[in-house]
């Protein structure tokens, strides 16, 4: 009887670790991995429409090469230096919101393009703006497809 016991509790544990295990990665590769490995957006914008301080303009340059590496979370971190630093910076805006389209996180994505081109309208940046409106259409062809 003991070892009856013994032997469902050993199956028992090894089909809920595995269960556990297999989860753990799952969860693991979808946070460190965009959902799929076509980018929807592979560049960033390589440039800031505004002078930017030293520390700023180094932030953004290790996010958009960090950005071309696909260096997620580490791209995010960057333009989010760039942010807190030079919070009138659309390209900044523009560029995490690409990654976090890329990342599936399209509440934030959408979030930080509303407010690039905001930006970009307030600075009269016409051509900024255009490719924002396009960017968020390819995001909405992209959930319809889902």
């Amino acid at each position: 009887m003991a070892d009856i016991v013994s032997l469902e509790f050993w199956v028992w544990l090894v089909v809920i670790g595995g269960t556990l295990a297999v989860g753990m990665i799952s969860m693991s590769r979808a946070y460190l991995r965009p959902p799929s490995k076509t980018l929807l957006f592979p560049r960033p914008q390589p440039q800031s429409s505004l002078p930017l301080s030293q520390a700023a303009r180094l932030s953004f340059e290790q996010g958009c090469e960090a950005f071309k590496q696909q260096q997620f979370r580490r791209t995010i971190d960057r333009f989010a230096q760039v942010i807190a630093a030079e919070p009138n910076c659309a390209e900044a805006f523009h560029n995490r919101g690409l990654m976090q389209a890329n990342l599936g996180n399209d509440n934030y994505a959408i979030a930080d393009l509303l407010q690039a081109s905001d930006l970009y309208d307030r600075q009269g940046t016409k051509a900024g703006l255009e490719q924002v409106k396009a960017q968020l259409q390819q995001m909405a062809t992209r959930s319809q497809d889902k």
